[in-house]
């Protein structure tokens, strides 16, 4: 019988979402495309925006930085390929070391999926707050409404 490891993982910050400000305009998406992948794509970003053009409104679909993070658990490259990083708590894919066994997309709580396989590449991509961009999420900066901010870890 497998035994299950259970690490408490440090906390990342997330993303918070403005329904109510949010225009649907899609500049967070191609910004983040932009910047992680050379190249402003919607199938390439780490996040979706949702529109209901029937209620004139939009949502995201962005990773929550779970705290026990189900994806990082069900990886079988984990502390390599899907990590953790240990100064800002962020979750991340490694995609040089990704084998696009697609078990932590599988693994995700969330409906839809907020681990993705890239369309090019054959690994999994999902959002990890740009967490190598001293500026913090480009998503954040670009929106034209402020409909996403990044809340810290200790006021999550």
């Amino acid at each position: 019988m497998e035994q299950k490891i259970v690490i408490d993982t440090p906390g990342s910050g997330m993303l918070a979402f403005d329904a109510n400000a949010c225009t649907g305009c899609g500049v967070c998406a191609l910004m983040c495309s932009l910047y992680n992948e050379g190249v402003q794509g919607l199938a390439l970003s780490r996040l979706q925006v949702v529109r209901d053009p029937f209620r004139a409104a939009s949502s995201i679909n962005v990773c929550r930085q779970c705290q026990y993070p189900g994806c990082y658990y069900a990886c079988p490259l984990r502390g390599e390929a899907l990590d953790i990083d240990r100064k800002t708590g962020a979750r991340y894919i490694n995609e040089e070391v990704c084998n696009g066994c697609g078990l932590c997309r599988k693994a995700c709580p969330l409906e839809p999926p907020r681990v993705m396989i890239h369309p090019g590449k054959s690994v999994a991509f999902k959002c990890d707050l740009c967490r190598d961009r001293e500026e913090g999420p480009i998503c954040v900066e670009y929106c034209p409404v402020g409909a996403l901010q990044l809340i810290p870890r200790d006021k999550r």
